[in-house]
């Protein structure tokens, strides 16, 4: 993922170097084999039949050949055999390789995406990512496939060439230079065709988001059959008719160009046959030979042109994936040195901390603070506000997925940094509103008590409903409610010292609202927890040891035990 520049070819290396060169030198051999074919079956006619005379001088592959017209067939069937074994070993090697390589590079991708910080994750977006991951990284090994094959036709045509120039000199240099014309004209709409290809991949990144507002919007669309059509016609109808054209345009032009080597290879067997006798450059018998030779060039030249179309498509992907580049990994010491600094946090500060959001016009407010807050363990702070108060953009930046534009954050007397940063977020445990519900238990959870696990799993109402067996949770297919009080589950045996909860009771029935509130924030505070709660519930206002009213990203009004007691209008107000 360093590397900007690389190609298919450089992938390949890069994994295992020393079989790529054997599969390419096992496909350069198969190539040789194959120039060999025509001009060993041209010696075995010239040899068996009568009516085919001897030309009037030999040419040195003529010459050589000759010494094995007695043993033709067997001759002729080794190369077969030999052709067939080196081809497939070569095709099998690479194919192996460039699995091998992709796996390499879809782990480096998501490695990459894991480093990368949550603002450039949610800036990326999900549909490109997954398009990354799984077509272009596929597109990829589809490309690196051909290679073999690429060699073996270049082979065989460099291979085919020599054969004519021990024919003709002049044949020879006719022939190069058709294909070297052909070959430049070919750039042309290789170039035309790829700008059609990354403008197709380009739209895909939003047909994949469409297909996901299908899904997980399925329960809105199934209500308005008008609104469903629509949606399906615009976000993923429409851009897949655009999509499938430039394909298939781009596929044209390239087919087109394609088919031209046939019918370059036809004019100059046309010239070979009716226009250079005439002029006496190579003795009349030859032109069997010459014939039968381009001919059998024609082939792996189509397959050459055929291939780089491969190829180019599949550069296209890892240009795609190569602009991740783009996205800035978050500047981290994964050093366990500073973690001693702050193995226990007795208070989160935050000091003039400001956030704005990338990407916005410089003249329009879309920015947080700047806050000067303080959080104590023991105690229980709700924020809340209205939408677009900054209150969720706050709760991000104090469990540190959000890097403040300005301020800083402090764990006790240690500044949160790169160099520490690591360690500070293995003191934090959040739920989000947008959270994601793993199944499994990871690392140090492995060992976790099954009884306490029942206890929390029957408190929290979900007994029956899962169940935790070897290591994971039978099932996460439970209503919203239900999967919130699992991930609340999972937190709290996570026991971390700070405790983030993003309108966790907003989806409960009023049983579990009364529980998360009067029952489980209350335990957490007795067990010496740093609590903070995003939430509108101000009928439980009094069970916060303060509440922090956010407005316009800013901080308006902070009320404690003291001053709890409002009225709902001086809520309202605030």
């Amino acid at each position: 993922m360093k590397d900007k520049n690389i190609t298919i070819a450089s992938l390949l290396y890069r994994y295992s170097p020393k079989l790529l060169a054997f599969s390419v030198g096992l496909g350069a051999f198969s190539g040789a084999l194959y120039a060999l074919i025509i001009p060993l079956v041209l010696n075995g006619i010239g040899n068996s039949s009568s009516q085919v005379n001897e030309p009037a001088s030999k040419g040195m592959g003529e010459v050589l050949l000759g010494a094995v017209s007695q043993n033709g067939a067997a001759v002729f069937f080794a190369l077969v055999i030999l052709i067939f074994l080196t081809k497939a070993s070569s095709v099998i090697l690479v194919n192996n390789i460039a699995k091998s390589a992709a796996a390499e590079l879809k782990i480096s991708v998501v490695k990459k995406i894991n480093n990368m910080s949550l603002q450039n994750v949610e800036n990326a977006g999900f549909s490109r990512l997954l398009n990354v991951l799984i077509d272009d990284v596929n597109q990829v090994v589809g490309a690196a496939v051909t290679i073999p094959m690429l060699v073996v036709s270049s082979v065989t045509v460099v291979g085919m060439l020599g054969y004519l120039a021990s024919l003709n000199v002049y044949i020879f240099l006719v022939v190069l230079a058709s294909i070297i014309v052909g070959v430049v004209i070919f750039q042309a709409p290789v170039s035309a065709s790829q700008g059609l290809y990354e403008k197709s991949r380009k739209i895909k990144d939003d047909i994949q988001e469409g297909i996901r507002g299908l899904i997980f919007g399925a329960y809105e669309l199934k209500l308005d059959k008008k609104k469903s059509d629509a949606y399906i016609e615009h976000e993923i109808v429409t851009p897949q008719n655009k999509s499938v054209r430039l394909e298939k345009f781009g596929d044209a032009i390239l087919h087109l160009a394609g088919n031209s080597s046939d019918l370059l290879a036809l004019s100059i067997i046309g010239c070979v046959v009716f226009v250079l006798p005439q002029y006496e450059i190579f003795p009349a018998a030859q032109n069997y030979g010459v014939v039968m030779a381009l001919l059998y060039i024609a082939g792996p030249v189509a397959s050459i042109l055929s291939m780089l179309q491969q190829l180019k498509m599949g550069q296209v992907s890892i240009t795609r994936i190569h602009q991740l580049a783009q996205y800035e990994e978050e500047v981290v010491d994964q050093n366990d040195v500073m973690s001693d600094a702050i193995r226990t946090v007795q208070t989160l500060r935050v000091k003039d901390l400001h956030y704005r959001y990338p990407g916005y016009e410089q003249d329009r407010d879309f920015s947080v603070g700047p806050i000067t807050l303080s959080f104590s363990r023991g105690q229980i702070s709700f924020i809340v506000g209205g939408n677009g108060s900054g209150k969720s953009t706050l709760s991000k930046m104090l469990s540190l997925h959000y890097r403040p534009s300005k301020g800083q954050v402090y764990f006790d007397n240690v500044a949160v940094n790169e160099k520490t940063i690591s360690a500070a977020r293995e003191r934090i445990s959040v739920i989000f509103s947008n959270y994601y519900l793993f199944s499994r238990l990871y690392h140090q959870h492995s060992g976790l008590d099954q009884e306490k696990i029942n206890h929390y799993l029957d408190g929290l109402g979900l007994k029956g409903k899962t169940a935790y067996v070897d290591g994971r949770f039978t099932t996460t297919k439970l209503s919203d409610g239900q999967r919130r009080r699992l991930a609340l589950l999972i937190a709290l045996f996570e026991d971390r010292d700070i405790y983030i909860f993003d309108e966790w009771a907003a989806d409960q029935d009023p049983l579990f609202k009364r529980l998360f509130y009067r029952e489980i924030l209350p335990d957490m505070k007795r067990n010496n927890k740093l609590v903070i709660v995003i939430t509108h519930d101000d009928r439980y206002f009094e069970c916060a040891d303060r509440v922090i009213f956010m407005e316009d990203g800013k901080v308006i009004a902070v009320k404690d035990q003291s001053t709890m007691n409002m009225s709902q209008e001086d809520v309202s107000a605030i």
